[in-house]
């Protein structure tokens, strides 16, 4: 098969790319790392004439909650305007299209979060990525959404916390630590989310528009995340912060759809890879 990845070389896209390839299929890579932007209508338009796909993942995305403030115009062009590019090609060439929203379009919602509970985004970031929902639903192609609830795994963002933390502990500083580690996550690992795609891709689709929420099946607090931190690295030290107002004290899925449809049943390994990646980053022998 051959499919077009948007964002491939994003944290997600890499991991993606590799099962994959791995799986034989014949792969195709936009990124704007390598100077291709979705904002380019007609680039775009010549990629998907050359690959000849038939399926797209739309992983490429301004990313974060609090740099969305910051970066309005970037995050709005791009996480709107590119999705309504990449849609509109996925009609032209009839592709199926799997998009990647982010369970921030929920706001604060009471979790565990349900597809069908309402969208009310609190943050910038989150308004784009539902107006990027609305656009893929307005498609006439078979088109499935994905709101992936935190991820975390190996080469992950640097603005994720725990690599956050790692960064700060390598250059000497204190790790910040925002609303005294009461937030709480449905952490989701990364490989899980590559395997509900692969299933997701493998399969035969009698719908025209679908919605998954993928969340982990353990809800960590952030004061957890931080114990298991300062076990591994026992001269950390940390300062407390008030949480933003774009934070979302807690945020976890609802799987039972996934479940049912996509056999999307994540084992209970937090502990395990959190101890895995921090050691690998840090070159600390167990």
């Amino acid at each position: 098969m051959n499919i077009l990845i948007t964002g491939s070389c994003g944290f997600i896209g890499k991991h993606l790319q590799k099962a994959l390839y791995e799986a034989g299929h014949h792969i195709y890579g936009y990124d704007l790392r390598d100077g291709l932007d979705i904002r380019d209508l007609h680039e775009l338009d010549k990629w998907f004439e050359l690959s000849q796909c038939t399926t797209v993942i739309h992983l490429a995305a301004r990313a974060g909650v609090r740099r969305g403030n910051e970066y309005a115009h970037e995050y709005m062009t791009t996480n709107i305007e590119g999705t309504w590019n990449v849609g509109k090609m996925c009609e032209k060439y009839g592709c199926r299209l799997i998009s990647f929203s982010s369970s921030s379009v929920y706001g604060n919602a009471n979790p565990p979060t349900k597809e069908d509970d309402p969208k009310n985004p609190i943050s910038l970031y989150g308004m784009t990525k539902l107006m990027g929902e609305h656009i893929v639903n307005q498609l006439t192609i078979p088109t499935v959404i994905i709101r992936p609830f935190t991820v975390y795994g190996e080469d992950g963002r640097g603005d994720q916390v725990f690599y956050k933390w790692i960064n700060q502990y390598k250059a000497g500083k204190q790790m910040t630590v925002f609303n005294n580690g009461r937030n709480a996550r449905g952490y989701t690992y990364v490989g899980d989310i590559i395997n509900a795609l692969v299933t997701l891709i493998n399969m035969d689709w009698d719908w025209i528009h679908e919605d998954f929420n993928l969340g982990g099946q353990e809800i960590i607090t952030i004061d957890s995340l931080l114990t298991i931190f300062m076990k591994i690295i026992r001269d950390s030290k940390c300062t407390f912060l008030n949480r933003p107002g774009s934070d979302i004290p807690e945020n976890y899925a609802c799987i039972d759809k996934a479940k049912e449809i996509l056999n999307f049943n994540p084992p209970k390994q937090f502990k395990e890879n959190i101890t895995n990646i921090i050691r690998k980053e840090l070159n600390i022998n167990a």
